[in-house]
């Protein structure tokens, strides 16, 4: 839990915020506008925080009037199924899903989840001394103890994996033209392997294809290839400008962007999370009341908070309370999920010979890149043993001519 650096005050409208400092008894409005340029700022992580309290706030208002004056949203779901959802989708209704995504999604592929006591990634970090686990992903406790991270990046490095069924599920939706955007945790990039593109894509926690120097006065860009000599070496990666650290940065896009995304969802499909980690786990609550979630996991995650609960208010999801309306649980893993909602979709046969399609292109260039690194590597072999055979004859030659 963090401490806010500031308190919210109130939503003076949709376009402005209005909030007081811990220091200073003072009002400033802060125009959604200038978000953007708020978040470019050595504070950001501040502004960052007075964003969670205004969700937070607005949520908690909405649901307490909601509860209280009896209202709800439209049910629009004809059952709390799977099969609820897929006739939903197939109505012709539903035409802005967002995908919220976490670690599960790619467990499949071969990449340890967070949480998981033994294996999971959190796990393998402990030797670190985490104070908790989310630290990881704070620039914060980056700054003063960045190796945890840069272990966990020479894990989670690109082109060591193949997107899973769930990523190439998601890469469907955008190909049927139903895919608003895909909010990912994930660091490994492989909703872009799979095929989703920048636009269609928020990275939470950043992502190896936006490194830039921690330092707001460099703020300089680096690109993957000096992130991979870097991350594999023994060395804390540090910027060539100015000596700083460098850091996947969140994109200082995503808060505008989200401002609209939400509330024009249709539907909100979360997939591999423990919705544990703020400020994306808060984003459930930005869809409207009528939006229909559905939760795809191993189990339910994002219930309301027991206590908020007691007086039927707060935003978290409700799968089984007599009240619920709009939230879905399908407990089993992502892909088996995504792969039981194709089917009622009709869409299976299709997902299963993209899954075949594309992992047979992947493999096929690791083999063409192995074929060139061993064409290169007895190249230089041959070439090494004509130089050495080059000098030995001058040598001797040398030698030779020394004797008569």
């Amino acid at each position: 839990m963090f401490t806010p650096s500031f308190l919210l005050i109130s939503a003076r409208s949709s376009q402005t915020i209005a909030v007081t400092t811990a220091r200073h008894q003072g009002t400033q409005r802060v125009s959604v506008k200038n978000l953007k340029f708020l978040l470019s700022t050595p504070k950001s992580h501040i502004f960052i925080r007075i964003i969670i309290c205004l969700f937070r706030t607005v949520d908690f208002l909405r649901n307490l009037f909601s509860k209280t004056l009896g209202i709800s949203g439209e049910k629009v779901l004809d059952e709390l199924t799977l099969e609820g959802v897929a006739s939903y989708i197939q109505s012709g209704k539903c035409k802005n899903i967002i995908c919220m995504v976490g670690a599960g999604i790619s467990t499949s592929a071969g990449i340890p989840d967070f949480r998981s006591p033994d294996t999971g990634l959190y796990a393998n970090l402990q030797k670190y001394n985490l104070p908790y686990p989310e630290a990881i992903f704070q620039i914060d406790y980056f700054k003063k103890h960045p190796e945890p991270f840069f272990a966990l990046a020479r894990e989670l490095y690109p082109g060591q994996f193949k997107p899973t069924v769930c990523h190439y599920f998601i890469k469907l939706l955008k190909d049927k033209g139903l895919l608003k955007r895909c909010y990912s945790q994930n660091i490994d990039t492989l909703e872009r392997v799979a095929g989703l593109e920048g636009e269609d894509l928020i990275e939470a926690h950043g992502t190896f294809y936006t490194s830039h120097c921690v330092s707001f006065m460099c703020r300089k860009e680096y690109d993957l290839d000096w992130m991979k000599e870097k991350i594999f070496s023994d060395d804390i990666p540090k910027c060539d400008k100015c000596s700083n650290l460098y850091w996947f940065l969140l994109p200082s896009s995503p808060v505008s962007i989200l401002l609209q995304d939400f509330p024009r969802c249709d539907l909100l499909i979360i997939m591999g999370t423990s919705l544990q980690v703020q400020p994306f786990a808060a984003l459930v609550g930005r869809v409207s009341n009528s939006c229909p979630r559905l939760l795809i996991n191993l189990e339910k995650a994002g219930g309301a908070d027991p206590l908020l609960g007691i007086i039927s208010i707060g935003g978290g999801m409700d799968f089984d309370s007599a009240k619920a309306y709009r939230d879905v649980a399908h407990i089993s893993t992502c892909d088996d999920g995504c792969l039981a909602l194709a089917e009622l979709l009709g869409w299976k046969a299709e997902l299963e010979e993209m899954v075949k399609r594309e992992h047979e292109k992947i493999n096929s260039k690791a083999e063409e890149e192995r074929t060139n690194q061993s064409s290169g590597a007895a190249g230089k072999a041959e070439s090494g043993k004509a130089e050495s055979g080059k000098a030995e004859s001058g040598k001797a030659e040398s030698g030779e001519a020394e004797v008569e």
